[in-house]
């Protein structure tokens, strides 16, 4: 499997198997750069932090997970081909998997758990549909 054509190509059809696999590596690895940019941010004193570890403590997280959401939407779209389902759950997904960060970026803390349900229900329903 073509790994550019997995990531950024509507064309085709991707089995339950493959879009777990993609899934799964995609959002793990998104929590652990941003895990680590973390601890790299914190081991520095605010005022004396370079921009070089700021760059790669913050702003790479974020770049990467820009590029989750991007990759998302194509997995998505792919699985949705293969499901023969709305034309629309690949955005209506994308928008759902950066609604919880809105939610913390605002501070609203109390929704953040309940806007991170939607993005769940629409990955387990694209991953657990059958093939048409």
């Amino acid at each position: 499997m073509n790994l550019f054509w997995l990531l950024f190509s509507t064309q085709g059809k991707l089995d339950r198997k493959n879009f777990w696999i993609s899934i799964l590596i995609l959002n793990l690895s998104s929590v652990l750069i941003t895990f680590v940019g973390e601890n790299i941010f914190t081991s520095y004193e605010p005022t004396k932090i370079s921009f070089l570890a700021f760059f790669m403590s913050k702003m790479l997280p974020r770049f990467y997970g820009i590029f989750v959401l991007i990759s998302s939407f194509f997995l998505a779209k792919k699985r949705v081909n293969d499901i023969g389902s709305n034309e629309w759950i690949p955005i209506a997904y994308v928008i759902a998997l950066f609604i919880p960060t809105f939610m913390s970026a605002i501070g609203s803390i109390n929704l953040i758990f309940f806007s991170g349900l939607f993005p769940l229900f629409i990955t387990f329903y694209l991953g657990l549909a059958s093939s048409k």
